[in-house]
């Protein structure tokens, strides 16, 4: 059994690659995550469910390293991972679930084609 002091790791770590991919796309949305790691643990714990993250139009979920396909998958996978992580432990957003959602959807094949 995991304890919440595993999950806030495992929690600090895809914050941390995905501070990282936003660094390498030079988003300026990096200083985000990067003060909610530098902060309390409350403040930790705020920015996990909060609309800077998870949001609806400007926020990392909805915009962020858009800029760059490549990175952008990439920083889909990251969300997708931190958003199960998050359901789980039932410290997330109103929109985590439907951002994980769309994101997964956006990532299978597409099996409509003839």
């Amino acid at each position: 059994m995991l304890r919440a002091a595993d999950m806030t790791n495992d929690f600090r770590e895809t914050l941390q690659a995905i501070a990282a991919v936003l660094d390498d796309g030079q988003d300026s949305k990096a200083a985000l995550v990067r003060s909610a790691l530098a902060g309390s643990e409350a403040d930790f714990d705020s920015f996990l469910r909060s609309n800077d993250l998870w949001g609806g139009s400007g926020s990392i979920a909805d915009c962020g390293v858009v800029h760059r396909a490549d990175l952008r998958a990439v920083l889909e996978r990251w969300l997708i991972l931190l958003g199960h992580q998050q359901l789980a432990k039932g410290n997330a957003n109103q929109r985590t679930a439907m951002w994980v959602s769309a994101f997964e959807l956006w990532r299978r094949p597409d099996t409509t084609s003839v």
